[in-house]
């Protein structure tokens, strides 16, 4: 009960000031239908209520899976089959992620069904399946995450220049949608496990970290790969109109919520039947483990149905909304500087964030904090959302424009930040640009875009996404080289590794 109401705290500052801000936006600046808004409040009701009892049902359930998944496949001592079997279970949580359908869902209702969405999301799954087994090969191998992500990113840019301006925002959309609140504490916890158990020294206990980084640059790939093969033209969209499911507002939620549960459980079934499977035959844990285990199941799967449905049902057309209104003030100043705002806010409302803070934290012995890595987010994430507002504003400024500088500059970073933040740094960017970021801050986006003359909704405001998974990547390893130019000369060896500080 304790960890409940540490959790439920936490998601109440995380989620307040959301709420708090777009109720001053409704009486001030931007007033919305009192429908809309009732909406959004419920919405934020069902966040606060999921969001921790989810949380709880990770710590639970999800984590452990991926650990003694990840201790099975090491133990039988077969590469092959390490590399298999990391590649499969990348798939099925990829191809089962909501906040991967929720962008696809949006750009199928944005493009009248002329994007093949469901290609995208095979495709995507691929891709991560793919590049997960290729991570996990990094971290048996001992291989730098720095000049892996080098050839990674050489790849990537190197499709970029074949790639459809309509497809380039897409894909590196897609890239952020797929480490969501279930794919980010398995996988996290897979590459985590195997880590630990194949390291050779203190040093390399940190190796998991960037696996998150690595997974979304495979989905980066796959959609550039489909756009290469695509011969529809070029992909235009508009927004739909606003209504209601239902002339009652709490109708809405009863009746979204089905179909939030039937795709839970696709998300949550299948790796929970595997997981049995495996643990019938080569784990065989106590009985009161593994009741306790699938008791957290079933916390996960409920809070998330509550969160989906609450943020899905009751934020997306708000967000919206703002954002056209807001974009009508016709002062530019006034877009960005709500977009910075909202930045802020999203991440620790964010559940992936959590998953990933805390993993540092622990992982690290506390030598770096979750709330500095959260704030650094922040404000990551903050200059990402003021530059994909810019982007709106001026027909000129190119989603690479951006986006290339950036992904340089991360990289030279990796080169000279300590090893361990810039695997934290990689996996920052994918839990950063998760199903908030899908239901909050791109539906603003969009509606700005709607407005704004000369702007276009898919190749202006996708893309943000994008670039709220590139900022964390300079802003994280920045701060690696703060940490290191503050540690103290004395620091003990122990702690030292912990950080990554200290070099062999």
């Amino acid at each position: 009960m304790n960890l409940f109401a540490s959790k439920l705290k936490e998601v109440l500052v995380s989620v307040l000031p959301i709420t708090a801000l777009a109720l001053i936006l409704n009486f001030t600046l931007t007033p919305m239908d009192a429908r809309i808004v009732t909406k959004f409040l419920v919405g934020s009701l069902l966040m606060i209520i999921g969001m921790p009892v989810f949380l709880l049902g990770v710590d639970i359930s999800i984590t452990p899976i991926g650990e003694q998944i990840s201790e099975v496949l090491v133990k039988s001592n077969k590469l092959w089959l390490i590399l298999l079997g990391g590649s499969f279970f990348g798939f099925v949580v990829t191809i089962a992620e909501p906040d991967l359908h929720i962008l696809a869902n949006q750009l199928k209702t944005i493009t009248s069904g002329r994007f093949d969405s469901n290609l995208m999301v095979g495709c995507v799954s691929a891709g991560v399946g793919a590049l997960i087994s290729l991570g996990i090969y990094r971290i048996l191998k001992n291989i730098r995450l720095n000049r892996f992500m080098t050839v990674v990113y050489l790849i990537i840019l190197i499709l970029g220049f074949f790639t459809r301006p309509d497809f380039l925002g897409i894909a590196f959309d897609a890239s952020g949608n797929t480490t969501g609140s279930v794919s980010v504490p398995f996988i996290l916890a897979l590459a985590m496990g195997i880590s630990r158990m194949t390291r050779s020294n203190e040093k390399e206990e940190n190796d998991g970290f960037g696996i998150l980084g690595i997974a979304s640059s495979g989905a980066i790939v796959a959609v550039m790969v489909q756009g290469l093969f695509s011969d529809t033209g070029p992909i235009a969209g508009s927004l739909p109109v606003i209504e209601l499911t239902t002339n009652h507002v709490l109708l809405d939620f009863i009746v979204n919520c089905p179909q939030y549960a039937r795709d839970t459980l696709i998300v949550i079934l299948p790796i929970l039947i595997i997981y049995l499977m495996i643990e019938r035959i080569w784990i065989k844990m106590p009985l009161r483990k593994l009741r306790r285990l699938l008791v957290g199941s079933v916390y996960t799967y409920i809070g998330l149905v509550i969160f989906l449905t609450g943020i899905n049902v009751g934020f997306l057309d708000a967000s919206r909304l703002v954002g056209y209104q807001i974009a009508a003030f016709d002062k530019p100043w006034l877009l960005v500087l709500i977009g910075m705002l909202f930045g802020v806010i999203t991440i620790p409302a964010e559940p992936s964030v959590h998953v990933l803070t805390r993993q540092i934290e622990d992982n690290t012995a506390g030598s770096i904090k979750a709330i500095t890595v959260m704030v650094t987010l922040c404000i990551g994430v903050a200059v990402a959302v003021s530059l994909s507002m810019l982007r709106i504003l001026i027909p000129e400024l190119q989603l690479w424009h951006v986006l290339l500088p950036g992904m340089i500059i991360a990289i030279i970073l990796s080169y000279t930040a300590p090893d361990i933040f810039t695997g934290i740094a990689f996996d920052s960017g994918g839990v950063a640009a998760g199903t908030m970021t899908s239901v909050f801050i791109l539906p603003f986006a969009q509606g700005a875009a709607e407005f704004i003359p000369g702007a276009s909704i898919i190749l202006d405001s996708f893309g943000i996404i994008a670039l709220i998974a590139m900022t964390p990547l300079v802003a994280l390893q920045v701060l690696g080289l703060i940490y290191r130019m503050k540690t103290p000369p004395l620091l003990s060896e122990e702690s030292a590794m912990n950080t990554g500080v200290v070099e062999d």
